[in-house]
């Protein structure tokens, strides 16, 4: 399932509103200290919204797009895929994210499954 721009640029910015209503608080806290620059519509193989952090020379980055099962995931909520990666890690060792980020990715797919069942982009 692929949508369409509008909807992407839709959902970058409602997960942007959500991230700064709710970034560093009780609903996603952020004791590591990242900075969170929003959402927007990036391409890579396709045109996808990401939320950017950044801290300290450090990225962290999520895809959130619509669900769709043909697409690989690292966690999904009711009515998004998730995908996180790191543009200071180079593409062979991406599974070091996990183990440096595992706080704010764990956050982060919680955020995303409240803020989904809340209404997401709705």
């Amino acid at each position: 399932m692929t949508a369409d721009i509008e909807s992407l640029e839709r959902l970058a910015g409602a997960l942007s509103a959500g991230l700064a209503r709710d970034f560093g608080g009780p609903a996603f806290p952020n004791p590591e200290g990242y900075r969170c620059k929003g959402a927007r519509l990036r391409t890579f193989r396709r045109t996808v919204p990401v939320v950017e952090l950044e801290m300290e020379g450090r990225t962290l980055s999520f895809i959130v797009t619509p669900t769709d099962p043909a697409e690989p995931a690292y966690r999904r909520s009711d009515r998004y895929d998730i995908v996180y990666f790191s543009e200071d890690v180079p593409d062979g060792e991406q599974s070091r994210i996990y183990a440096r980020d595992r706080a704010t990715i764990d956050h982060f797919v919680a955020w995303v499954k409240a803020w989904d069942a809340a209404g997401g982009a709705a």
